[in-house]
Formats: structure tokens, sequence, C-alpha cells
């Protein structure tokens, strides 16, 4: 593990207080043992093969378990330490960051984090990422994802928009509005909703399709459609009238934010307690956030 993350025999030997030639010959008898050829050496470089790719990330949890069992039987716990590596979507860092990040830095102040504020659904296991915040309905049955609140998706539009091409009466009504499409929905152009008790599927269309909740609601608070957005996104623009909820209570999305990451028998102390912290942030983020 040490000659794949530092990139050289001499820098392993260096971190591990071993002589090159010692860790050469651990290595050589390590592929002997597995009979795979791990690494690819040349007299000015070292890459990983394939299998040695496979087996670096796997050797990475297995030792993080490892460390994190004995932290647990030390009891360790109780001053967590170390990178968390987390990644969440950008709106809520935005609504939620002090909550979710300065105050858990404050409590545990000995671990570092290491936050990718990204849309994309990462590999947690192929990117090395202890943990994601998502909004989304959980499907990928290898993860655990704790349930840490609701959210509601919000139908809007800006009152000028609806002053300008009217107030849709019905769902079905959408196929002549401009709609504002968040391409980060699994189901862009069909928007679902039930209608005395009926589910009812829409397909909509509209001038703009964008990647970004924070994009699409500055686009419909500017005029320019109807929008679906978390309603954590646009509490505030609801609040103080620059959107107007369309179709409130009919909209059939049972969204959630989960707390996401890889299944192993013993979590790290730092990742259980931000875990936990998630938690009781989100139990009160209601009442603390405007």
């Amino acid at each position: 593990m040490r000659v794949a993350t530092l990139g050289s025999f001499s820098a392993a030997a260096r971190s591990s207080g071993l002589s090159k030639a010692a860790v050469s010959k651990y290595v050589a008898a390590l592929e002997a043992h597995l009979g795979v050829q791990l690494l690819r050496r040349t007299t000015r470089s070292l890459s990983l093969t394939d299998a040695g790719r496979t087996y670096q990330r796997r050797c990475a949890d297995l030792l993080e378990e490892i460390a994190a069992l004995e932290g647990a039987l030390r009891h360790d716990s109780a001053a967590p330490r170390g990178l968390l590596r987390v990644t969440a979507p950008p709106g809520l860092a935005e609504s939620y960051g002090h909550v979710l990040f300065t105050e858990f830095r404050a409590r545990y102040p000995e671990v570092h984090l290491a936050v990718d504020l990204t849309h994309r659904m990462l590999d947690l296991v192929e990117e090395g990422v202890d943990l994601a915040i998502r909004v989304t309905v959980p499907e990928d049955s290898t993860l655990v994802a704790r349930h840490l609140a609701p959210a509601p998706i919000r139908a809007v539009a800006a009152p000028t928009y609806l002053l300008k091409r009217g107030m849709p009466g019905h769902p079905a009504a959408l196929r002549e509005h401009d709609c504002l499409i968040d391409t980060n929905f699994r189901e862009q152009s069909r928007w679902r909703f039930v209608v005395e008790g009926q589910p009812v599927a829409v397909e909509v269309d509209g001038p703009f399709r964008v990647n970004s909740p924070a994009t699409i609601k500055e686009l419909a608070i500017a005029g320019h459609g109807i929008a679906l957005i978390a309603d954590f996104v646009v509490r505030d623009a609801l609040a103080d009238g620059r959107l107007v909820e369309l179709f409130s209570g009919h909209l059939d999305y049972a969204w959630g934010i989960y707390a996401v990451y890889p299944r192993r028998r013993y979590l790290p102390a730092r990742v259980r307690v931000f875990i936990e912290h998630l938690a009781g942030a989100f139990a009160g983020a209601d009442q603390r956030l405007p």
C-alpha cells in the first residue's frame, strides 16, 4: 500500500523505516503469493496493473476497518480524528453548510473535512469517499442509506410568468407551458403528479435544461418558466413572493435527504460521529434555518 500510494520503493522504504531492497523483496513475495503482477516496474517509472489497482482499493478498505476496530477497542471514538471525505450537492451545502460542516468542526476539531460539492452520483468505493449526502430515493443496495429528513419537491413559477401565460389548472396543462428541466432528475421531461388519487405523468419541455437547481431557481424567478425544485432550494423565494407554488400536495415525489456510505463491519469513528451529527442537525434544521 505504501509503494502504491507514494509511487516508489524508495519513498515507501523511507516511510516504513526499511531498506529499499527489503520493500522490493516484500512486494515480490506478495505478488508470488497472489500469483499476479501488482506493479509495472521500469528504470524510470512505477505504475499499478489492473490487478494492482483492484488490490489497492480493497486493501484500503480492509486497513481502514482494522484501524477502526482497533480505535473502537481503545475507546478512541471519544476523540475522532483524521481526514473525512464527503460529497454533497452544491445547493444542499449552500442551504445547510454552516449547520453541517462548521458546527461539526467546532465539535470535532481533529477531524479534517474534504468536501466535494457535485451533482454527480460518485462511486463511493471507487473514488475513496467516506460518505455522501444525497437528495434522492435510494436504490443502490450495496450502500447503506440513513434517512435524515424529507426533501419535498415543489412546482414553482414567478408571478410575472403566471400573469403572462396564465395559471395551469391541471398538470396536463403543463404541456402548453415553458418548463425548466433539471437534468439531475432521473425522469427529466416526465413530471409526476397525483390527481384525485390517480397518478398522472406529464411530458414537458421548455427553453432550458440545466444540471443546477440553483440556476433553475434563478431562471424561474426571472420568469422563464415553471420548475420542479427541492423545497430547501426555493424556501426563501416562496417566503418573499418571488416564486409561487403550483399543485401543492399533488406532486408524486417521495424524496428525502440521506447519508449514504459503503457497507463495512466497523465504521471509522470520524464517519460514525459525522452521521450522528447529520441526524441531529437535520432533525432541528427547520427551526434553525431561515
